[in-house]
């Protein structure tokens, strides 16, 4: 690895200055880098989301997930070159990776799989050839200060990836001319092939822009940690000075030669002597008597800048930053103010904590005192829809099929969700809340009586209901018959038994 052949100009940088010079490696190769992401990746994650859709699981593209170290190795084997003015294209990449891309790959696999140094660490296996104790030693190394921070790059490109997803779905969602595609409900209780598929679809090109990103950002701390433990900038200053010093000594004997060849001029008359009193000004003025110092401290916006040296705010500002326990010592003193602003706090907290344990008592001292519990009410509303048992008509058939003959299948549905949902609270009283949704206490009764007939019967009705309210789908009357007979012969069961 040859440092003077760097496109970047190596310096011990904050680890934020890092990330932003990932963020401009980024910028600078981003097509190439995208080319190189869509060559390994696009095939796999076609192939898993096709799987996931076709099976009705998560599963294939949680594999997807698990396996972004894999995915992440020719991203940064393309910055490691491309660093250096080597741009390797992705068909070479992909010929390379068995001697890239293994390294350590099991491992970040499997037990360091959640590692949040993830990004950081990988250029120990890839870019350095580490293995066994090797890269533990290693490891640790990376990991000493100065702090590095890259467990909170990890989780900004996390919050990012979220970010942008949900922007992603949420503008096709508004740009999509189909109505049941406006409520997020229908997106979440129905989920269609189509609905999937744009999922998938958004979460790929999220990735497509913040796995790159990540990998370049992770690579610019990589190489900040080790120029600030190995000095790789004062490497490449020192290498300067020698290039300037040996053709400095190059020149240097080049004019002597030219001096002892070329014949010697008539003696030139002698330079009038130097002013004395700037001869002494200069030397005075020179670092021998007027060293320049460098100083970094905490100082005040001139503002608010005082010449009293002896005010208030200034002392409060020597106690908080600039004085050091002996100096206190010296001055007899024994006012530490963040000690005391520490104590302070602590004591807050503490006292609020004790408060909301006595208000949590108070709230609760029927149970504690072994009372019995207030009985559960059905919400008076669920989903827009009244739940009062004394609002439904006395024959649910009669009811039913009056709205079907006013051509008001919506209506007749709304009856059947009202009337099965009141009939299961009465039988089964689980807690509601008044913002329930439909979605909400089919959950419930999932939780409370699993399979049973009527919770799917349930699950039925409400996946009519909603075609029709919120997707503004059509329901045909006779599949409105069919789920009153259904209700009719749960409820016959139900008698009987």
């Amino acid at each position: 690895m040859d440092l003077n052949n760097l496109r970047a100009r190596l310096a011990p940088r904050s680890p934020w200055q890092a990330m932003d010079l990932g963020t401009r490696f980024y910028r600078r190769w981003w097509r190439q880098v995208t080319l190189v992401w869509l060559l390994f990746t696009a095939l796999p994650y076609t192939l898993l989301s096709a799987l996931s859709i076709g099976l009705d699981s998560l599963w294939p593209i949680v594999l997807f997930w698990w396996l972004k170290p894999l995915w992440e190795r020719p991203l940064l084997a393309f910055f490691s070159h491309a660093l250096f003015g080597d741009y390797p294209g992705a068909w070479t990449l992909l010929k390379r990776f068995p001697a890239y891309g293994l390294n350590g790959l099991a491992g970040q696999l499997t037990w360091r799989r959640l590692s949040p140094f993830r990004g950081l660490l990988t250029g120990i296996w890839q870019l350095e050839g580490c293995r066994g104790a090797q890269a533990s030693s290693r490891i640790q190394v990376l990991l000493s200060p100065p702090g590095q921070r890259a467990g909170t790059l990890m989780a900004l490109m996390v919050a990012l990836e979220q970010v942008l997803l949900t922007g992603l779905m949420v503008l096709v969602l508004t740009l999509v001319p189909w109505d049941f595609n406006m409520e997020f409900s229908v997106w979440f209780s129905e989920q269609s092939y189509l609905h999937l598929s744009l999922a998938a679809l958004a979460w790929y090109l999220t990735l497509t822009i913040n796995e790159p990103l990540y990998v370049a950002a992770a690579f610019s701390l990589y190489l900040n940690q080790r120029t600030w433990l190995e000095g790789w900038d004062l490497q490449l200053g020192l290498d300067r000075i020698g290039r300037r010093r040996r053709v400095l000594g190059v020149t240097t004997l080049a004019l002597l030669l030219m001096l002892t060849v070329m014949p010697h001029p008539a003696p030139a008359a002698q330079p009038e002597p130097e002013d004395p009193k700037q001869a002494a000004i200069e030397l005075l003025a020179g670092e021998r008597f007027m060293p320049v110092e460098i100083r970094e401290e905490r100082q005040l916006r001139p503002s608010l800048r005082s010449d009293d040296k002896d005010s208030w705010w200034n002392r409060l500002l020597d106690q908080l930053f600039n004085s050091d326990h002996a100096d206190r010592d010296r001055a007899g003193g024994d006012w530490q103010l963040p000690d005391r602003l520490v104590t302070v706090l602590a004591s807050l907290v503490l006292v609020a904590l004790i408060v909301f344990l006595l208000l949590a008592l108070f709230r609760n001292r029927g149970a504690l005192k072994g009372g019995r519990s207030k009985p559960m009410e059905m919400p008076v509303s669920v989903a827009g829809l009244d739940t009062r048992a004394e609002s439904l008509p006395d024959d649910l058939g009669s009811g039913v099929e009056q709205a079907l003959a006013g051509d008001d299948v919506r209506a007749a549905l709304a009856l059947l969700l009202r009337h099965a949902l009141v009939a299961l609270f009465q039988s089964h009283p689980t807690r509601l809340t008044p913002g329930a949704t439909e979605r909400d206490c089919l959950n419930a009764y999932r939780r409370l009586l699993g399979d049973d007939a009527r919770v799917t019967y349930l699950g039925d009705l409400i996946r009519q209901w909603t075609r029709i309210a919120w997707a503004h789908q059509p329901v045909t009357p006779e599949q409105a018959r069919q789920l009153l007979r259904r209700w009719q012969q749960l409820s016959s069961a139900e008698a009987a038994s």
